[in-house]
């Protein structure tokens, strides 16, 4: 970890100027890790036991689809303005330019990207496309139809023409310097509990714990690790032990969590959010905790787009141990 000169002013920073300042620095590798594809690689290669995470999904179904034909598209056409998108009759032009079943799969490989759905493939009941390096960016879809378009605060009609225009405003609003990037992953699930654990020079500090609900429910957690000695192995692991900050939200308005945590499930999530908090000064790992499974969620430098966030008495924590050197 690259630990940066910092301001002479840096002790009377506030935790929101300290995240502002480190946002002008270690760009190239926060890019990679803020990157929600670019990750999936990460975690392959890091292989982390236990820790799962969203399969990337490379062909679906068209929208607009004769199930009897046995057709997947690649992302690229799920996209298209709907007067491109592969419909049945394409299908069935093509079908009838061809002299062979065999011919008319490899003209359409060639020239949509479409493959024959077979047995050894599995299609997913419930999936969601999103941006590489967008807030809250995502189309849900179940069993082939849309379930919800978000944009941001932005949310549209569930109907394939706002497909194209959610794009089309995605890119507009789209100002990062990696190029955009869209694709299809498995959809975990609506209603999760979210882990998210701020990390400051390597260690976890602060677990935020919280239910997406259409209403709040939110427990915030000091961190307090500690050295243990084994003496079966003869070597020492962390030990998490975790305090509830009584009445301190970062989400406007949230209700207490009011849950008996498991500490099992947090220690686990606090030594993997380590693993990729080594590498910066400042950190969020999220996870999701669903079916007695932990799933990665994303990396995050920018917490609240450093602005939608209050950070109060956590901030004042996590201020303290943000130090002009590592102690």
């Amino acid at each position: 970890m690259k630990v940066h000169k910092k301001p002479p002013q840096w002790k009377s920073f506030v935790f929101a100027e300290k995240l502002k300042w480190y946002a002008k620095h270690d760009n190239d590798v926060k890019n990679v890790f803020a990157d929600k594809y670019k990750i999936k690689l990460i975690l392959e290669e890091v292989n982390l036991e236990g820790l799962k995470y969203a399969k990337v999904i490379d062909y679906v179904r068209p929208i607009h689809h004769n199930p009897e034909m046995k057709v997947l598209i690649p992302i690229d056409h799920l996209l298209k303005d709907e007067k491109y998108q592969i419909s049945d009759w394409r299908i069935k032009k093509m079908f009838s330019q061809t002299e062979t079943t065999e011919e008319f799969w490899e003209l359409a490989q060639e020239k949509y990207g479409i493959i024959q759905e077979k047995d050894e493939i599995e299609i997913p009941k419930l999936y969601v496309i999103k941006l590489n390096l967008g807030w809250n960016t995502m189309i849900f879809f179940k069993n082939n139809k849309i379930l919800k378009i978000v944009a941001g605060t932005r949310e549209f009609k569930c109907e394939p023409e706002n497909i194209v225009k959610w794009k089309k405003l995605v890119l507009e609003k789209y100002s990062k310097r990696i190029p955009p990037k869209f694709f299809i992953e498995e959809f975990i699930g609506f209603n999760l509990k979210v882990y998210e654990v701020y990390c400051i020079y390597g260690k976890p500090r602060i677990l935020s714990i919280y239910y997406e609900t259409d209403v709040s429910y939110e427990g915030n957690y000091l961190i307090v690790e500690e050295k243990v000695f084994d003496n079966e192995t003869g070597e020492y692991s962390d030990l998490f032990s975790l305090n509830l900050i009584e009445d301190a939200h970062l989400i406007p308005n949230a209700e207490p969590l009011n849950i008996k945590i498991n500490e099992d499930i947090c220690k686990k999530i606090c030594n993997y959010a380590k693993e990729f908090a080594q590498h910066f000064e400042f950190i969020r790992v999220d996870f999701y905790y669903t079916k007695n499974d932990i799933y990665f969620s994303e990396c995050t430098f920018k917490p609240g787009a450093l602005k939608r966030i209050k950070w109060q008495e956590i901030g004042q924590i996590l201020s303290k141990y943000w130090t002009k050197t590592i102690e």
